[in-house]
């Protein structure tokens, strides 16, 4: 980014956020770190990045085997993050914090003293950051050490919180409606409160986006308060994603809409009123996406919103099995070149590449998957019952 206007953008940003601190999250006789832009990992968070988007900085495999079955005691509790080594940090279901290498062999695990209330998330500054029900924010180095602790002033910490990494180097948290701002030592530079419930958030542009499950949107630059931009007229659980300086969302579950961030307008891309649309979802070439309609077809949206294709998640003539409908809807993560990682419970997970027939890849079902982790080369499916199912064109 060195040279660029983003980079710039995200400079000023890094500086002002240390200058709003207050004084006591600064030390005036110690030297002060910048980082600028996103870390190395392929999965630093829930949504993949901050953006929010659920779409790899990385090629699926072309020919994808699965190379690896394990099963993890203490199963898994959220979504796994992977680093660009294709590692990856899980957060069991029990207090627990592990990293694994590619091939599943555990190379740390540290015992936590609540179990995690957000998915792990590797910040460009190199550590990785989990919040615990216990309403405390962790930073340990990639070698599994424990750098920073810190209490944070949640009102209810043991609801499930939503944390992306900040371009300076910390971490951004959602709970509820409060919203806090982290340096990478984990010291709180800023507190924030949006409008709603927030069920995503985003950083663009040196800006903070949220958006609250009752569709308003807020807007926070690099120092003040969340501003109001605009509203998606309805309800937005699954959040929303950010690319282009627009936000993208499904809207009361039938409408596929986008939101300009500088102007606040509404634009429905399609309006599916007989059918369930169902996200978070997984952006190609914005505003082009991937979305889950009828509880099982991935839809193929084109940037006027028309479906240029539809593929079901179940095998041909298999129907879903009705006892597997109160699980949470199929979870889909998109590459580069436009092809489609997607699991739904209770099904084998599927790769889906432009053009392509969908390929299905054997004996990788559970009840309650996590959306894919995209590694270098790969994919890995993770379940919570500890399930985990690493896919690539060969071992690595």
């Amino acid at each position: 980014m060195k040279g660029t206007r983003a980079g710039r953008l995200c400079l000023v940003a890094s500086y002002l956020a240390l200058l709003s601190a207050p004084s006591s999250a600064r030390d005036a006789q110690r030297v002060q770190h910048l980082f600028v832009g996103r870390g190395a990992g392929f999965a630093a968070c829930e949504g993949l990045d901050a953006s929010n988007g659920n779409r790899a900085h990385s090629d699926f495999p072309s020919a994808p085997q699965v190379f690896l079955r394990r099963r993890l005691a203490g199963g898994i509790g959220q979504a796994p993050a992977s680093d660009e080594h294709g590692n990856l940090i899980i957060a069991h279901g029990e207090p627990r914090l592990s990293k694994l290498d590619a091939r599943g062999r555990t190379l740390w695990s540290e015992r936590l003293d609540s179990e995690a209330g957000s998915a792990p998330v590797l910040t460009s500054a190199g550590a990785i950051s989990i919040v615990t029900r216990d309403g405390e924010a962790l930073f340990f180095s990639s070698a599994g050490k424990l750098q920073a602790k810190r209490a944070l002033p949640l009102s209810d910490p043991r609801r499930h919180s939503l944390s992306i990494p900040s371009v300076n180097g910390g971490v951004i948290v959602a709970s509820g409606s409060e919203l806090l701002q982290l340096d990478e030592r984990g010291v709180i530079v800023r507190k924030l409160r949006a409008s709603g419930n927030l069920s995503s958030i985003a950083e663009a542009d040196a800006a903070l986006v949220a958006v609250s499950d009752n569709g308003s949107v807020q807007l926070a630059r690099a120092s003040g308060d969340l501003e109001a931009i605009g509203s998606f007229g309805g309800r937005v659980p699954e959040g929303a994603a950010v690319s282009g300086g627009k936000a993208f969302a499904i809207v009361d579950g039938h409408k596929w809409c986008t939101l300009d961030l500088t102007t606040g307008r509404v634009v429905t891309l399609a309006n599916e009123q007989s059918v369930t649309i169902t996200g978070p979802v997984a952006l190609l070439d914005a505003p082009s996406a991937a979305l889950v309609t009828g509880g099982g077809f991935i839809s193929i949206r084109e940037k006027d919103g028309t479906e240029s294709a539809r593929t079901a998640l179940t095998a041909s003539g298999q129907s879903l099995d009705p006892a597997l409908r109160g699980f949470r809807p199929a979870l889909l993560v998109s590459d580069r070149q436009g092809a489609i990682a997607a699991v739904q419970g209770g099904t084998d997970a599927i790769l889906l590449r432009k053009g392509d027939s969908a390929q299905r890849l054997e004996e990788t079902s559970c009840l309650d998957p996590f959306r894919p982790t995209p590694t270098p080369g790969g994919i890995v499916f993770a379940c919570r019952s500890g399930q985990l199912f690493g896919v690539s064109d060969k071992a690595p």
